[in-house]
C-alpha cells in the first residue's frame, strides 16, 4: 500500500512538471529585471516584465511563463524604476520670450527630458496653445514629448513680471479669468509673485468653491502659512519661508532697500538680513501647518545651486550645454540674464550660497516633518537647469540636503502621480500601469547617482536603447551647433 501510495504521488509530481508554462503575448519582454518599487523603498529581484502596446501586461518570477513577443530585453544585473517626472519645468518659458526664440527651437528641448528618463512634466507657465501641438505632435508620431500637466499663463499683478502672463486688475476679474483658462483646457491655476493680496484671496477663494487646484509662487503680500491655509497646492522654490520665519527689518532698513532700483540687489540684501535673524522653531511651526494641511513643496534645490554657484558649474556643464538651441544658450551668459547679475560681487555671492545652505536644511527638516514634497528644476531660463538632466541633478541635491536616495527617488515617481492622482496608471512599476520606464545599469537606492546610468527609456511602449538615445542627442546636438 505505501508502494502504492508513493508512486501516485511519483505520477502526480511529474505530470505537474511536465505542465506547460503559462503562455503570455506582448509586444517587449523585459526578463531578469530588478524592480525598484519606490512605495517601499525595496528591490523585487529577477522578475519578468511583459509590455503589450503602452501599458505593463504582466509582471512575473523569471522564467515562470512563456512569452510570444517582438522584442527583449535582457534586464540581467539591471534596475527599472518608474519614469522620472520634472514637476517644475518651462520649455516655453516667457521670460526668454525677449530672445525671440522659433517654435522648433523650443521644440528641441522636448526629447531632451525623455532620453534622460523624465516621461513626464509639470508645465509651470508658458503659451498653452503651444503646449496643444506639441502634445498633437506627439500623438501623431512626430515629436517625442513627455507626457505635460500644463497650468497656461502665470496670474500676476496688473503689471506682470514677464511676457505672455495675465494681469489680473482686481478681484472682481477673478473668475472670468479663472473660467476662461479651465474652458481653454489648463491643468491647474499658476499663481505670481506680484498678485495682490485681496485678488489672491479671491482667487483661492473660487478655486476652492469650484475644486480647482491652483499652484505656484507665494506672493510677496501673503506668508506660506496663508497661502496653505487658503488651499494652495503646492509651493514652489521655498519662497517666502524665509521671510515668515525672520524678524521684520526696521523702518530705517527698509527706507535704504527702498533706495535700491534693482531688484535682484534688493532681494539679495533682504536675504542677507533674513539670513541672519531665521529662527528655527517658527520653521518648525510651519512645517507643521505644511504637514497639516497636506501642502505639497517643490524646492528646486539644484536651480539654487546652479544659481549660487555658477562659475564653477558652468565649466562642468559645456557639453550639456551644447544641446541646448543657441537662444539659451545666449540667454544662460551673464550679458542677458538677470540672475547672473553681481557675479564679480563676492558678498553678494555668499549671501547666495548661503541661503542655498539653509535651503538644505528646510528640506530636510520639511522631509523629517512629514511634509510632501515634489522634485522640479525650474529648466528654462534658470542658467545651467538642463531638460532631463536637471531631474538627476535634483534628486542628487536633496540626498545632499539629508533625504536617503529611496526617499528623493519617490519625489519624482510617486508623489507626482499622488500629485496628479494617477496612481492608478503612473507612480510604481506595476502590472496594468503606462509603460513609462527608466532602466538603470546601478541600483539607485544604493547610490542616487545611479540615476544617470540609463540603459534604456520606455516611453508608453516605445523602447529608446543606449544606441537611440545617442543617436537622438547627436542629431539635436548638430542641429543646435551647425555642424
Amino acid at each position: 500500500m505505501r508502494v502504492k501510495i508513493l508512486y501516485c504521488l511519483l505520477i502526480g509530481l511529474l505530470a505537474s512538471a511536465c505542465q506547460e508554462k503559462e503562455k503570455l503575448i506582448g509586444d517587449t519582454l523585459i526578463s531578469n529585471i530588478n524592480i525598484v518599487d519606490v512605495k517601499t523603498g525595496k528591490i523585487l529581484p529577477t522578475q519578468d516584465i511583459l509590455i503589450d502596446g503602452d501599458h505593463i501586461a504582466s509582471i512575473r518570477p523569471s522564467n515562470t511563463a512563456n512569452y510570444a513577443k517582438q522584442s527583449h530585453i535582457d534586464g540581467e544585473g539591471k534596475y527599472i524604476i518608474p519614469g522620472l517626472w520634472d514637476m517644475h519645468a518651462h520649455p516655453d518659458d516667457p521670460e526668454v520670450w525677449r530672445m525671440n526664440p522659433k517654435e522648433e527651437e523650443k521644440e528641441r528641448l522636448l526629447p531632451l527630458f525623455v532620453v534622460n528618463g523624465v516621461t513626464g512634466i509639470r508645465d509651470m507657465g508658458g503659451d498653452l496653445n503651444l503646449v496643444k501641438r506639441w502634445q498633437s505632435k506627439y500623438a501623431n508620431g512626430e515629436l517625442l514629448v513627455p507626457k505635460i500637466f500644463a497650468g497656461g499663463p502665470l496670474l500676476d499683478g496688473p503689471n506682470p513680471m514677464w511676457d505672455g502672463s495675465v494681469g489680473i486688475a482686481g478681484p472682481e476679474q477673478v473668475k472670468y479669468v479663472v473660467d476662461s483658462l479651465i474652458h481653454e483646457g489648463v491643468d491647474f491655476l499658476k499663481v505670481y509673485s506680484l498678485l495682490p493680496r485681496e485678488t489672491y484671496l479671491e482667487l483661492s477663494r473660487y478655486a476652492q468653491e469650484i475644486d480647482f487646484p491652483f499652484v505656484g509662487h507665494v506672493p510677496f503680500t501673503v506668508l506660506p502659512s496663508e497661502a496653505a491655509a487658503t488651499g494652495m497646492k503646492s509651493q514652489e522654490h521655498l519662497l517666502e519661508i524665509l521671510k515668515e520665519c525672520a524678524d521684520k527689518p526696521d523702518e530705517q532698513f527698509l527706507k535704504k532697500l527702498g533706495s535700491i532700483e534693482n531688484r535682484i540687489e534688493r532681494s539679495n540684501k533682504i536675504n542677507d538680513f533674513r539670513l541672519k535673524t531665521f529662527d528655527g522653531f517658527k520653521a518648525d511651526s510651519l512645517y507643521s501647518i505644511f504637514k497639516e494641511q497636506g501642502i505639497w513643496h517643490c524646492p528646486t534645490l539644484s536651480m539654487w545651486y546652479k544659481n549660487a554657484w555658477y562659475e564653477q558649474e558652468w565649466g562642468r556643464d559645456l557639453e550639456l550645454t551644447e544641446l541646448l538651441p543657441p537662444y539659451l544658450q545666449a540667454y544662460w551668459t551673464p550679458e542677458h540674464n538677470d540672475h547672473l547679475q553681481f557675479r564679480d560681487n563676492t558678498d553678494f555671492i555668499k549671501t547666495k550660497q548661503r541661503l542655498y545652505q539653509l535651503y538644505q536644511e528646510m528640506v530636510k527638516n520639511m522631509n523629517d516633518k512629514g511634509v510632501l514634497l515634489l522634485a522640479g528644476t525650474d529648466v528654462g531660463a534658470n542658467p545651467l537647469c538642463h531638460p532631463g538632466v536637471g531631474v538627476h541633478n535634483e534628486l542628487e541635491a536633496l540626498v545632499e540636503a539629508g533625504l536617503t536616495p529611496a526617499e528623493a527617488l519617490k519625489t519624482a515617481t510617486l508623489n507626482p502621480a499622488l500629485f496628479f492622482e494617477i496612481t492608478e496608471e503612473y507612480g510604481t512599476v506595476s502590472e496594468g500601469k503606462r509603460a513609462d520606464l527608466v532602466l538603470l545599469e546601478g541600483n539607485p537606492l544604493e547610490d542616487i547617482n545611479a540615476i544617470r546610468s540609463i540603459s534604456n527609456v520606455i516611453r508608453d511602449g516605445r523602447v529608446f536603447d543606449s544606441e537611440k538615445i545617442f543617436e537622438i542627442k547627436k542629431s539635436i546636438q548638430k542641429i543646435n551647433t551647425g555642424s
